[in-house]
């Protein structure tokens, strides 16, 4: 019986099945290209690094429309491969404390506080990032989105003032320092490095955001 088989390159947060057929072979060859000096793994079934596998990996012939299709990624028809493999510093520290705090769930040692789930719920909304990588940007999208970012740090920084627990405070807290400051990401920096895609330093954060939204997500169903 034949299991699958996927490989990951923790370094570009990038996942791709092993398939052989002629596209699934060309998409191999190409990943060994790309990241054969990067810190690889293979993923069987049931590997515990799955658990590492966060939403901020792009996960190649998955049915995320974000995501490359395999003859995409084998080929030269990714859009998003040159934004897309860049190294994503903010979105992986932030992937590390959702981690941590999805294992204290798992483990029955968060209890939720009255107004944790209200909170969570209201912050999410206004952290609706997943934008492609591939999309096209001119001056007017990128202050468009940095816009979207700042409202989203300072939503954030609001809600350490709300009635929350003490530990949905401190995660709260935690984002914060690991986040940029609005004076860390200048949205004329942010519009200098755009074109045609989008700045690394933006879709860097806006996918930081993103995990955090997914955190939220679930503080407010618990």
């Amino acid at each position: 019986m034949q299991y699958p088989v996927d490989i990951v390159c923790h370094r570009c947060t990038i996942v791709l099945p092993v398939l052989d057929t002629p596209v699934g072979r060309a998409a191999w060859w190409r990943f060994m290209d790309e990241h054969a000096y990067h810190p690889v793994e293979i993923l069987w079934e049931h590997s515990g690094a799955w658990e590492r596998i966060d939403i901020d990996f792009i996960q190649v012939d998955s049915d995320i429309s974000s995501d490359p299709s395999l003859a995409e990624y084998a080929g030269d028809d990714w859009a998003g491969r040159p934004l897309a493999l860049q190294a994503r510093p903010v979105a992986r520290a932030v992937a590390e404390i959702v981690t941590r705090v999805e294992d204290t769930f798992a483990a029955g040692e968060w209890q939720v506080a009255a107004g944790d789930a209200a909170v969570a719920e209201q912050i999410a909304k206004a952290m609706d990032f997943a934008p492609p990588p591939g999309v096209l940007v001119d001056e007017a999208t990128v202050r468009a989105r940095s816009a979207a970012v700042l409202a989203a740090l300072e939503r954030l920084h609001l809600a350490t003032a709300e009635p929350v627990g003490e530990k949905f405070r401190a995660v709260l807290e935690e984002f914060l320092r690991t986040l940029p400051s609005p004076s860390d990401v200048p949205v004329a920096a942010l519009v200098a490095e755009s074109g045609p895609l989008a700045s690394p330093r933006l879709w860097d954060v806006e996918r930081a955001l993103r995990l955090v939204q997914h955190l939220l997500n679930q503080v407010s169903f618990r």
